[in-house]
């Protein structure tokens, strides 16, 4: 079978929702086992070339069966909208698939924090032990803010797209991003992993880069995922079939292999009608040391973008324990101390936060396509639904018909559905309106909403609740189950109304909130 080929530029990360459980807390529910045994196991193949094992198996000895109902107790978020978390504290903290900062307690409630960062695009976020912050932008800086969410020092990354995470000790570490990568020479014995000082230079590395033939492709052949205990690093490469254990002296423990078909061990570059592309398939996204002691590994099984594969491997030895595929490629993932792993709707767990907590939607004024304006006071006090789009944009013209038929089907005088149209000739805007007989309200942006909204493309659609709150955001559009998750998410927060209590006032440029009597503004953001 032919290898995905992907536009060399940028790596493309796919964008898709599946409504696996529906986030309900059950404890009168009998759950079903962790794992069961696999008739199909054999035997993994060890070798030790090298003086480390190389383990190669295709197939664990139990198979895990992932519970779709909530749990009901203490449980750690290793992903979130399929992306790993990284420890902070007793939490955990990841970017969501907006460019949002959450993190998690045990109990799995989400909690956004803000950071002043001047409108950036955030990709990866990382803690220190002094309760500062890491953050790496779209554009490749390097942020350190201080616990208060302020800017300290702004630098460029030690690579030109990194991804970071942090060790027990509270030391920030940072790889090459699997979501964005560059095309230039790197010396080889450049490092591959780094530890990073106040400045944001490194200070320590561990491991050296891939040098593919196609040599200006080093810097995807080095990306990967990072996960680490005192005793240990664990690498995933993101497009090799490897999980690799490493000393902090940069020793090789183990590697451990699955036998994935879709495997490249080095990326090339291929012409196809004309146009240069990058040969590679994705393989592992993400790996996170659960709260049970163990490694989990997600991976893409195969030739395909609907699903998971998510593996259980003991950290010391690298063997592989249990495996699970999930149909979601994006899944969020919760573990509890037993090993019993939780699929978490995540749209149903964001709408739990509470409005208090929420970031505001960020004040606008804006022509209307048919005369008159719109402004940010016109949402305050009905679920709004916004859609972000452009006539050019070719998932905009599939989405937007669905997004219509949604519309019609909430018939709730309090939800009221409007689009942003980012077309620089309106003209355009109009005609693809009459097009289709679209007549919502259209809010003129004319190619300047994305350097206040900071959207990564386009389709961009955002719930928006009764005080002028963003609920969530959904980036692209993934088909039906998208649609589906927008009308359960907008639905329950039909349902939640108007807090006893609540003002509602209006913020500046995202900062204002929504406030319940009795609480102050530090009671918001940074708070445990």
């Amino acid at each position: 079978m032919r290898r995905p080929t992907i536009i060399a530029a940028f790596a493309v990360v796919a964008v898709g929702v599946s409504l696996i459980g529906i986030g309900r807390r059950a404890d009168d529910v009998a759950r079903g086992p962790i794992a069961v045994a696999n008739e199909g196991y054999a035997v993994p193949m060890v070798t030790t070339g090298g003086g480390f094992p190389v383990i190669l198996a295709v197939e664990a000895p139990e198979i895990l069966l992932p519970d779709e109902i909530f749990p009901d107790g203490p449980s750690s978020m290793l992903w979130f909208q399929g992306r790993a978390t990284n420890p902070f504290g007793d939490q955990r903290i990841s970017v969501d698939g907006a460019g949002g900062v959450v993190k998690f307690g045990a109990d799995l409630r989400p909690r956004m924090i803000a950071f002043e960062v001047d409108g950036r695009e955030l990709v990866s976020v990382a803690a220190l032990a002094d309760g500062t912050f890491w953050l790496v932008a779209s554009t490749g800086e390097f942020i350190r803010t201080n616990p208060a969410g302020e800017i300290q020092t702004l630098t460029r990354s030690p690579f030109d797209y990194a991804h970071v995470t942090s060790d027990p000790d509270g030391n920030v570490w940072a790889v090459r991003s699997p979501i964005r990568f560059s095309m230039r020479w790197e010396r080889p014995g450049s490092p591959a992993l780094v530890k990073i000082g106040e400045d944001g230079s490194a200070v320590d590395s561990i491991g050296t880069v891939v040098v593919p033939p196609d040599f200006m492709l080093t810097q995807l052949a080095s990306s990967g995922y990072v996960a680490m205990t005192e005793d240990a690093i664990y690498y995933g490469p993101f497009i090799r079939d490897e999980v690799i254990a490493l000393s902090y002296e940069g020793d090789t423990l183990w590697i451990a292999r699955r036998g994935l078909e879709q495997e490249v061990d080095e990326p090339k570059f291929v012409m196809e009608d004309g146009v240069p592309l990058v040969d590679y398939a994705p393989v592992n996204k993400g790996l996170s040391l659960g709260p049970d002691g163990m490694l989990y590994a997600l991976s893409v099984p195969g030739f395909t973008v609907q699903k998971s594969r998510l593996d259980v491997y003991d950290p010391a030895t690298g063997e592989l324990a249990r495996s699970a595929i999930i149909n979601n490629p994006l899944p969020t993932i919760s573990v509890d101390a037993a090993g019993r792993v939780y699929l978490v709707d995540e749209f149903r767990l964001m709408t739990g936060v509470p409005p208090r907590e929420r970031l505001a939607f960020a004040d606008f004024e804006l022509e209307l396509l048919d005369g008159g304006s719109l402004e940010t006071g016109d949402l305050r006090g009905k679920v709004t639904l916004i859609n972000f789009w452009a006539s050019w944009c070719e998932p905009c013209r599939v989405e937007m018909p669905a997004l219509d038929s949604l519309r019609a089907g909430i018939p709730d005088p309090e939800f009221q559905f409007i689009t942003f149209n980012e077309d620089v000739n309106v003209d355009d805007a109009r005609a693809f309106l009459d097009e289709y007989g679209f007549d919502f309200p259209v809010a003129l942006g004319r190619g300047r909403l994305k350097s206040t909204y900071h959207y990564m493309g386009l389709p961009f659609t955002v719930l928006v609740d009764r005080e002028g709150n963003v609920v969530q955001r959904w980036i692209g559009f993934a088909g039906e189950q998208q649609i589906q998750s927008i009308r359960l998410v907008a639905t329950a927060e039909l349902e939640r109304g108007v807090a006893p209590g609540m003002m509602v006032h209006a913020g500046s440029h995202g900062t204002g909130r929504a406030e319940e009597s009795g609480h102050s503004m530090e009671d918001m953001d940074h708070a445990d």
